[in-house]
């Protein structure tokens, strides 16, 4: 009996520390994503605005 209470109490340390890694991963994980999301937005404005300022510069050449 006293085997099985012992394995049951390394088991539940065992969870607790997964438990928080899992919750600290996912906490890392959803700011990255946060950042990747950001950054990507930024890259997407500024190749629009490139492609803008290439359009403009073009025009005059076509006339």
């Amino acid at each position: 009996m006293y085997w099985f209470l012992l394995f049951l109490g390394v088991l539940a340390v065992w969870l607790l520390v997964l438990v928080l890694l899992a919750k600290k991963l996912w906490g890392q994980t959803k700011a990255l994503t946060r950042e990747l999301v950001a950054a990507q937005s930024k890259l997407d404005a500024a190749q629009s605005e490139a492609r803008s300022v290439r359009a403009a510069e073009d025009a005059p050449a076509r006339a």
